[in-house]
């Protein structure tokens, strides 16, 4: 007679903590972080100054056609110019300062990750986010600064556009009496200033991205230059030099607004482009560890292929992580700053998993190695009762060969009789099913049976592992656990974790 004897057994609390905080010592094998994130800091630099080309070439672009006005504009526009490139320029050197500040400090950084690393891979992680923090902070200064010189701007440019108003009123005044010579000038004034006020608009429209950062607020204003075309079509010249001045007032606002939220965009989108690419970067970094088990003399360290050991989820998370790179670099041209916004948002909810998932592995390998533990002291009761483990190497196997599955042990008595221990993991860490299957050609006393499962479950009980269920009893044993060679081969996984 035989049979299978099975109990679901689980790690009690302070075996579990001492398990944990193995944490200590896990760490990384490729050492050579720090440099990768410097590579991918200094390639977003270089592609940072380049997104400046564009907005150099429109300055020029500017100041040439500001030359060809004809009316009053000319030399506020001029005058709006030379700010706006000023300003440009102040940010751009802000830019690079901050760029210069952090590089200066990521020297600093870096010596502070080399020894979290060899620290243990939690301070490793605290200190990466540490970085990444400041790198955050830092353009949200930026963007903070750039905002309080465009409101300056913008003061200044409302006062100059006071005083160019009361010009243009003065040319209004001193226009001859002789009514002829009057309608002619006022006319002639009328079509340069909607003339200067078009080009403007055109020059909106074709250098900036006001369908990203407002849309439709320029075609609005297009209707104010139509209403002048027909003011001075019906030869209401005071009512067109009125609305058409009103409306440039209102282009150069939206202009002012256009340049203040490309500057915030380019800012946002860099951060969120490098966070995303430093995380990449340590996710790949991160694809191999070193876990220490055990203490003093007996510790031993296993190599540790993530990937395998979470079944695929790194590289699942690497994929989300890149989808969401390819989706800011081929979707720059159309994501808004709110867009771009929520992107970040994502990009900081990931951060955290690298570290999640790395737990996983650990506690994986951990559950494996416990596995080989709990057989261990299975096998010592088994051979207090007069059973022998024969061949470590054939009669104690990984299911499937594989380290993530069930780890399965067989001994036999001089009866001929075999006993074949399945343990077998279960969701939660630190619990697994005990299955134990008695085969023998003769009949075997049921008491026996049962008396050598109590046995064992007692002496797992002493060493910490507790039965969290009873004990459930079947007649017959898992046949397909007999052969421990057919064990082996099945079910076999594609990369094996050590």
């Amino acid at each position: 007679m035989s049979g299978e004897k099975r109990r679901y057994v689980s790690v009690e609390e302070q075996e579990l903590r001492r398990l944990k905080e193995q944490e200590s010592r896990l760490r990384s094998v490729q050492q050579d972080l720090p440099e990768r994130l410097n590579a991918v800091r200094e390639q977003a630099r270089q592609e940072f100054q380049q997104r400046f080309a564009p907005l150099e070439q429109r300055a020029q672009r500017q100041e040439q056609e500001s030359q060809r006005l004809k009316s009053s504009l000319a030399d506020l526009e001029r005058n709006t110019q030379k700010r706006l490139q000023q300003q440009r320029q102040e940010f751009q050197t802000a830019v690079r300062d901050s760029e210069k500040r952090q590089q200066q400090a990521l020297q600093q950084e870096t010596n502070r990750l080399e020894t979290a690393m060899r620290q243990g891979f939690r301070e490793q992680r605290q200190e990466y986010l540490k970085i990444t923090q400041q790198q955050r902070q830092e353009y949200t200064r930026l963007i903070t600064e750039q905002d309080q010189k465009f409101t300056q701007l913008i003061i200044e440019e409302r006062n100059e556009r006071k005083q160019g108003q009361r010009i243009l009123q003065q040319q209004i005044d001193h226009v001859v009496n002789d009514l002829k010579q009057e309608r002619q000038q006022k006319s002639q004034l009328a079509q340069d200033l909607l003339a200067d006020v078009e080009a403007i608009w055109q020059q909106i429209d074709r250098d900036y991205q006001h369908q990203k950062f407002a849309p439709g607020r320029l075609a609005e204003l297009h209707r104010g230059l139509e209403l002048a075309r027909t003011n001075i079509q019906n030869g209401v010249m005071e009512a067109a030099i009125a609305t058409t001045q009103q409306t440039y007032l209102e282009l150069a606002d939206l202009r002012l607004e256009l340049e203040q939220k490309e500057q915030e965009w380019l800012l946002l989108y860099q951060a969120a482009l490098e966070d995303l690419k430093t995380l990449i970067t340590e996710v790949q970094a991160n694809r191999n560890c070193e876990v220490e088990v055990g203490q003093g003399d007996e510790t031993e360290t296993f190599k540790l292929e993530v990937d395998y050991w979470v079944n695929g989820r790194l590289t699942e998370y690497e994929q989300q992580l890149k989808q969401l790179e390819t989706q800011l670099q081929t979707q720059s041209e159309t994501l808004t700053t709110e867009q771009i916004k929520q992107l970040s948002d994502q990009i900081l909810a990931q951060q955290p998993i690298l570290g999640e998932i790395v737990e996983q592995a650990k506690l994986s390998i951990l559950g494996s190695q416990l596995r080989v533990e709990i057989a261990d002291r299975v096998v010592d009761v088994l051979e207090s009762l007069g059973y022998r483990l024969l061949d470590p190497e054939s009669d104690a196997v990984y299911e499937g060969s594989d380290q993530r599955n069930a780890f399965v042990v067989k001994v036999k008595n001089v009866a001929g009789d075999e006993v074949v221990t399945v343990i077998s993991p279960e969701a939660e860490f630190g619990a697994n099913s005990v299955s134990i299957n008695t085969f023998s050609e003769i009949l075997i006393d049921e008491q026996t049976t049962t008396q050598n499962a109590e046995a064992i479950f007692t002496a797992l009980n002493d060493s910490g592992v507790q039965g969290n269920r009873p004990t459930e009893c079947y007649e017959k044993p898992q046949d397909d656990y007999k052969d421990l060679e057919k064990v082996k081969q099945r079910n076999q996984t594609q990369t094996k974790g050590l």
